[in-house]
């Protein structure tokens, strides 16, 4: 089953390189060692799913790679020329020893580039064999898992084909070794009478460098696998949780006991970095891929629906508020459809006035705790509707606070039990000095003016 999700939300959550951005989610978790394994990690990002079958495969496809004590040697080089090569225009080489023996003199006496791109072509797939070979043989004694089964077997019967077996068991020690009917042949065999099966098995290649490089990531950076329930109650259980962009991030651990998350506390605290990693726990989780987390725990959902950096729409005559009225209606219309859902609203209704907000805000997160079979969380600057909703028992009631020194605020960016009462802002605004450099523009102004007169 497909995951709902719109670009608003893939926006809100910075997952694909954009112009003008420095970052994305793809790119802190794209180390695969392929432009094709890069390719496939891309397909992945952009297929979600509700299907908790399919994740638990993917799961234990890349566990199955932390556990190896091999790795497949992926060479980014080999890997482009072989590419290079398959899409060259002159006709393949025929198979047969006059036609090879033509070629070959033919090449040493007027040096041809394109047969110069065909011997590397085929020079390169052959280590590119050898490595699956040798790669194979290491994984020998493992269990490998049934959703992995089909394409090491597909690569294994690759392997022994009596073309290939054959030049695998004496491979050349560099391209110069290459006779001219082997070069011949093989080039036949991988544009001609072999062409899908190792068009085929390039992908299968690229899958198992995503897989791999998943499974280096999860080393490297301490990340986590998620761990799917079945249960029909809304599940999300975090344990030292951070946002990959973060160079020395402070960790949250957060397990929500309702179906509603009220989060309060003042600016820069942390409230919006915490509501786009949640976000994004959610999405990784139901592509099957690791999660900046020690441990989640999560059940399956339907979609995924954040605002959390709305644009106004000018084009379409729209102000802020009419856009986020709007965004509203969006998210109510696919409650309807998908049913179960994550929505995350970082600050309802921040473009129109302090008393329509208030009502708004109010109206929006009673209904919203009261539909059970999704998972809402709500940002707001707004202390009047968390103390209206206190007594809720549909709520839980989140904060991030400051703690003041010397008339200067600091950030601890822990979460925290309860609703923040903390008003910072002008603190803030004193502490940059704008009083002080409004006021000399002032007295500037009336020197200027006495000057004058």
């Amino acid at each position: 089953m497909k995951f709902f999700i719109d670009n608003q939300t893939l926006n809100d959550l910075e997952l694909f390189p954009i112009r003008g951005r420095a970052n994305s989610i793809f790119d802190c978790y794209n180390c695969t060692e392929t432009k094709g394994g890069s390719e496939i990690l891309h397909k992945y990002f952009r297929l979600p799913v509700a299907d908790i079958n399919f994740l638990e495969q993917r799961k234990q496809q890349i566990t199955f790679f932390i556990h190896l004590n091999t790795k497949l040697k992926l060479s980014k080089r080999q890997f482009d020329f072989v590419e290079h090569y398959l899409k060259n225009r002159r006709m393949p080489l025929r198979d047969n020893i006059l036609d090879a023996t033509k070629d070959g003199i033919l090449n040493k006496i007027n040096p041809d580039g394109d047969y110069y791109i065909i011997t590397n072509g085929v020079y390169c797939s052959i280590f590119i064999l050898s490595d699956l070979q040798e790669f194979l043989a290491g994984i020998a004694d493992n269990t490998v898992p049934e959703s992995l089964k089909g394409i090491l077997n597909q690569i294994g019967n690759f392997l022994k084909k009596k073309t290939i077996s054959k030049i695998l068991d004496n491979p050349p020690e560099k391209m110069q070794s290459l006779s001219s009917l082997t070069i011949n042949r093989l080039d036949n065999y991988f544009r001609v009478k072999k062409k899908t099966e190792f068009r085929n098995l390039l992908d299968k290649i690229y899958e198992l460098d995503v897989l791999q490089s998943m499974s280096s990531l999860m080393q490297q950076k301490n990340y986590s696998l998620p761990e799917y329930v079945k249960d029909s109650e809304p599940v999300f259980e975090a344990t030292d949780f951070f946002h990959p962009f973060l160079d020395e991030p402070v960790c949250n651990s957060f397990s929500i006991k309702t179906n509603l998350c009220f989060l309060t506390g003042p600016n820069m605290s942390g409230k919006s970095t915490f509501l786009k990693t949640v976000g994004l726990m959610v999405y990784l989780s139901q592509i099957g891929l690791p999660v900046p987390a020690k441990k989640f725990k999560t059940s399956i959902q339907n979609g995924l629906f954040t605002t959390i950096n709305l644009a106004d729409s000018i084009n379409l005559g729209f102000n802020h508020f009419y856009a986020e009225v709007k965004r509203v209606k969006e998210m109510a219309i696919n409650l309807q459809t998908h049913k179960k859902l994550v929505v995350i609203f970082d600050e309802l209704f921040r473009g129109t006035n302090v008393k329509d907000a208030f009502e708004a805000t109010l109206l929006i997160i009673k209904s919203l705790a009261a539909i059970k079979s999704s998972l809402f969380f709500a940002s707001s600057h707004l202390l009047e509707v968390a103390m209206e909703l206190i007594h809720s028992e549909t709520i839980d009631f989140k904060c991030f606070e400051t703690i003041l020194k010397n008339e200067m605020a600091e950030y601890d960016y822990k979460l925290k039990i309860g609703i923040s009462s903390e008003r910072v802002g002008l603190k803030i605004i004193e502490s940059e000095n704008i009083k002080a450099i409004l006021e000399s523009v002032i007295e500037q102004q009336q020197v200027n003016t006495e000057k004058i007169d």
